[in-house]
């Protein structure tokens, strides 16, 4: 099966890839495409501006197309908010045969999913400083309520934080379980691509694994990745 995304933003569109090739799933992945989804309209809005891309990816003989939206200041839990946008969109394209819709609210932004696996940092000692005290305001499984992009912004070192070249960076490098392990609508992503440890829930991180261990230390630093 072919699954296609529809992103928000320009550094998922430039980055999300990265993560592909480490990503456990018997489908294939298909490039995200980008349109501008405001985080802020109705569903039914949500669901009228995704028309190009859900067409090109259709070209393209995807069978699950997901759409992933920044869930910013919504109120709404992003389980139900996610749940609102799927109707709509079901409802526009009804007429696709063979075709599934998903959406997943990163919560609260493309940011929280970035800082969710804080060895990538610890790799990058020429490019990020993440301090012990941010480290633990992430692990364990808090990556989702962290204000990330002030996170990113203040550990940025030598330059200010680059909302593009840093987000490609840092998913070339991340480990998608430990992601998962720290933020839990990553983990949602991983249930809908059918990821063998989330294929029954993703409320709760898989059981630990070897590739799950993270330096409490941040002074413990292994070769620069950056």
């Amino acid at each position: 099966m072919k699954i296609g995304f529809v992103v928000d933003g320009e550094a998922e569109f430039r980055s999300f890839a990265k993560l592909y090739s480490r990503l456990s799933t018997k489908h294939t992945l298909l490039n995200p495409l980008r349109t501008d989804i405001q985080p802020l309209s109705s569903a039914k809005q949500i669901a009228a501006v995704v028309d190009s891309p859900i067409n090109i990816l259709r070209g393209k003989q995807a069978s699950l197309i997901v759409i992933l939206i920044d869930r910013e200041d919504r109120s709404e839990c992003p389980g139900q908010w996610a749940t609102k946008i799927e109707a709509e969109v079901k409802t526009r394209y009804s007429f696709m045969q063979n075709c599934r819709f998903a959406v997943v609210v990163k919560n609260t932004c493309y940011e929280n999913w970035l800082i969710s696996d804080t060895n990538v940092f610890i790799n990058m000692p020429k490019r990020f400083n993440l301090s012990q005290k941010r480290i633990s305001q992430v692990v364990p499984g808090k990556a989702d309520k962290v204000d990330a992009q002030s996170v990113l912004k203040e550990a940025a070192i030598q330059k200010s934080y680059d909302k593009i070249a840093d987000a490609v960076h840092i998913m070339t490098h991340a480990n998608p379980l430990i992601m998962a392990a720290n933020s839990r609508s990553f983990r949602r992503l991983l249930r809908i691509i059918e990821s063998p440890p989330y294929l029954q829930q993703s409320r709760h991180p898989a059981p630990p694994t070897d590739q799950l261990k993270q330096p409490s230390n941040p002074t413990n630093k292994k070769r620069s990745l950056y």
